[in-house]
């Protein structure tokens, strides 16, 4: 009898043993995969964006004296309104604390009505005419840590945002402006690079050692020669680790921007808006 009981307590220990060895393994794992994070130097991710495109253009001849012309590019004109976008980012760590990240995409959007019979402003166009959207978007920001334990990290940044502003509209054919009718072409460009002020906060939570979810939200603002901007964007992310250096990102976007162009001859006012999916692959080193 004595030799049951005792046997019914170490098989008791064990199984205690066991249960806190099962209750400590995911936080082991979470401290090795904190560690992990702070023994790499940085990063370099490649993905592709899917997004939905909602821009619009309104150029004000200040020496004509006529109405603005306004293009509502993915209606009236029919630009894409979707489109897949390659993108690239990466980090590098100084510290525990600092680091300094980048990221870059570049869209490419075009479309040609032979058809075309509108009204822009004042002038009505038939014939042919012509949109493209070959905006280029670049990050340069320092990143500080300000919270980090074993499962979570609080990051602020600061940078710089390039906007360059790659947007165009031609139309030719038939012109008709107040009743008068001629063969003649219109041209107007929003073309500038504008380096802004970016400011960012990042939010991160590992709920499992394999997973990570993160938030993003970045504002950017200010003036630079002729241009003044102001741009929201944030998004959702989800990471999965396959090993200490390979994993994936999957996630959502949300970026909207109102640009102002504007010298002694014309205004242009640009609102650029898009969100959608994205999907990636990174590697640590």
């Amino acid at each position: 009898m004595q030799q049951a009981t005792m046997n019914n307590k170490q098989t008791a220990r064990k199984l205690l043993v066991l249960v806190a060895l099962a209750l400590l393994a995911p936080i082991a794992g979470w401290a090795d995969d904190a560690e992990v994070d702070r023994i790499m130097k940085g990063g370099l991710g490649l993905g592709v964006a899917y997004v939905r495109f909602d821009t619009n253009a309104r150029f004000t001849n200040k020496e004509s004296g006529r109405r603005p012309i306004f293009i509502d590019a993915e209606g009236t004109l029919g630009l894409p309104e979707t489109d897949t976008v390659p993108t690239i980012a990466g980090l590098y760590r100084f510290s525990s604390k600092h680091a300094l990240g980048f990221s870059y995409f570049q869209v490419r959007r075009e479309v040609t009505v032979f058809d075309f019979d509108e009204t822009v402003g004042e002038i009505t166009v038939q014939g042919t005419a012509k949109l493209t959207d070959k905006t280029r978007f670049y990050d340069l920001a320092y990143m500080y840590t300000f919270f980090e334990d074993d499962r979570s990290y609080v990051l602020g940044s600061i940078g710089l945002n390039g906007l360059d502003l790659r947007y165009g509209f031609e139309a030719n054919g038939q012109l008709t402006i107040g009743g008068v009718s001629r063969v003649g072409e219109i041209k107007e460009e929003a073309n500038v690079f504008a380096p802004l002020p970016l400011f960012g906060l990042d939010f991160l939570y590992s709920f499992t050692p394999k997973w990570l979810i993160a938030t993003r939200v970045a504002l950017v603002g200010g003036r630079y020669q002729d241009v003044t901007a102001g741009v929201l964007r944030t998004d959702v992310r989800a990471r999965y680790r396959f090993n200490r250096r390979l994993g994936a990102v999957l996630g959502i976007t949300y970026f909207d921007a109102d640009v102002k162009i504007e010298d002694d001859q014309e205004r242009i006012d640009v609102n650029y808006g898009y969100n959608g999916g994205f999907f990636g692959l990174y590697i640590n080193f």
